[in-house]
């Protein structure tokens, strides 16, 4: 499963399950950028999810996604 997203202005790229991805969430405990592994997409959505401060599916919106490096 792979979803388009766009990052960096108009440069389109693709998430895949295992792909990491650096992304900046505001949360209770944190509001820095980190690099988490891509686990699986929430629901229908184009959100990848990933390990996040407790949660094993943390959803990230595409918004809040910095860089993708290819896994």
């Amino acid at each position: 499963m792979w979803f388009l997203i766009t990052t960096k202005g108009n440069n389109m790229q693709t998430i895949q399950i295992g792909d990491s991805i650096k992304f900046k969430a505001p949360t209770r405990n944190s509001n820095k950028a980190v690099w988490r592994k891509v686990n699986g997409f929430w629901g229908d959505t184009n959100m990848p999810t990933v390990r996040f401060e407790g949660w094993s599916n943390f959803a990230v919106k595409i918004h809040e996604i910095i860089d993708v490096d290819k896994g």
